[in-house]
């Protein structure tokens, strides 16, 4: 079969590995003639995927049976579009956009019951009172992110200050719209906010941007992978957050969460996501899901109708469940056996350096680590990419935290693997 790969960086490897392995060709979009996923396929259509005319251009010659899913943000539109302009199975086009798109998500659920709190549009054309909204809220561009420019908010005093940095003052006559400021003058208002805000999550505000601003939920940050088969949602992992403080909040651990062990927590979970899959019209897609669960109420942070990157998908996920979700897609994609459920669960725990303003000047070597470490806690997968002298700031965005590298650990219990969490970190020479 042919398989279409839309957006080919490092994290696509693994899935073209996959279907290498199946027999399968694969024809990668991307626009850069060095990404590592364009290198493994075996045609590379160098194009920005961002121009879906274009890849469904490209694509229309090369006989797709299905796209590949792989970890991907706003773009997950262009699959949709391709799906929907070569009527291939999958994500389709108005299901994707929704995914993509926070403030029509958030209101998509939220005329449904399937989402508390109340979320507003922000643009220099149309700012928001300040007064209007419940706080602790949070701040954020209305497509993509990855954790930059966000911003958690405890007051009116700080939306406003921020409304003001990125915008300038708004006039105050109705109609007149944003004062007039030249795009460099925004953005030297931006860059000079940044700087004067400790631990801001973000330099890179744009005025030219969508933004929205959302009420913070209240509770424990869950994240979800699964499969839509058909129309019906399959969980294959849970997995509890561990967040940095605001206003980052960038999920620094995942804690493998047992089948059993919360059967409370799983039969929401599992209630939750099928409405949603059904509210969104998600079919014949794997997904990651950011949830927030308080008592018995579940809120849904975003979705994405892809899988979850972070070396989730291609390494935590296979080693926690004994199911490896780009292998299974591929099959069912193909008309194949395959399966999604969970074949034998671990106790596991990924973990990034999460270590903030220090100098690092002792690296332990993976050796002396698995030496230390607790009875019963093993370590699976080590990557440090951390140097002598390098400093350690403020963890401000997914890149700032991923670029160290990560481990993963198996164990006995939680208990067990968060005392391995601090061991390692122990280990690590610090000023």
């Amino acid at each position: 079969m042919n398989i279409a790969v839309i957006g080919a960086d490092e994290e696509s490897v693994h899935a073209i590995e996959q279907a290498h392995r199946l027999g399968h060709r694969v024809i990668a979009v991307d626009n850069d003639p060095r990404a590592a996923g364009a290198e493994a396929a075996d045609v590379h259509h160098r194009i920005d995927i961002s121009h879906a005319d274009e890849v469904i251009e490209a694509l229309r010659g090369e006989d797709i049976d299905f796209v590949m899913t792989t970890p991907i943000g706003r773009h997950i539109c262009t699959i949709g579009a391709v799906n929907d302009a070569l009527g291939l199975p999958g994500i389709g086009g108005e299901s994707a956009a929704v995914c993509s798109d926070k403030y029509e998500f958030h209101n998509r659920l939220r005329n449904r019951k399937l989402r508390d709190g109340h979320c507003y549009l922000v643009t220099g054309s149309h700012p928001v009172d300040p007064s209007a909204v419940d706080y602790p809220a949070v701040f954020k561009p209305r497509y993509g992110s990855h954790g930059r420019s966000v911003h958690y908010l405890y007051d009116e005093d700080g939306f406003a200050d921020l409304q003001a940095a990125i915008w300038g003052p708004h006039e105050t006559e109705a109609g007149t719209g944003v004062s007039g400021g030249s795009a460099a003058e925004f953005a030297r208002n931006v860059k000079l906010v940044m700087e004067e805000r400790l631990r801001q999550a973000s330099p890179e505000d744009d005025p030219g941007d969508e933004y929205i601003i959302e009420e913070a939920l209240a509770g424990t940050e869950y994240a979800v992978d699964g499969f839509v088969e058909g129309c019906n949602f399959e969980v294959i992992l849970i997995r509890r957050k561990t967040l940095t403080p605001p206003p980052a909040r960038q999920a620094v651990s995942y804690m493998v969460i047992m089948p059993g062990e919360d059967g409370r927590v799983e039969e929401m979970i599992r209630s939750y996501m099928g409405r949603i899959c059904e509210v969104l019209g998600l079919k014949d897609c794997m997904l990651h899901a950011d949830l927030c669960i308080l008592g018995r109420t579940v809120n849904a942070i975003e979705i994405s109708a892809s899988p979850a990157g972070r070396h989730v998908y291609d390494e935590l996920i296979p080693m926690a469940t004994g199911v490896d979700p780009s292998e299974q897609y591929l099959r069912y994609m193909a008309g194949g056996s395959h399966y999604f459920q969970p074949l034998n669960m671990k106790r596991m725990m990924l973990r990034y350096f999460d270590m903030e303003h220090c100098f690092v000047h002792g690296i332990p070597d993976r050796k002396t680590v698995e030496s230390r470490l607790p009875e019963g806690v093993r370590l699976r997968v080590w990557h440090c990419n951390m140097k002598l002298l390098d400093y350690l700031g403020s963890i401000n965005d997914e890149e700032s935290l991923l670029r160290r590298g990560y481990y993963i650990c198996e164990g006995t219990s939680e208990k067990a693997l968060e005392e391995a969490a601090a061991v390692i970190r122990d280990s690590f020479e610090l000023k």
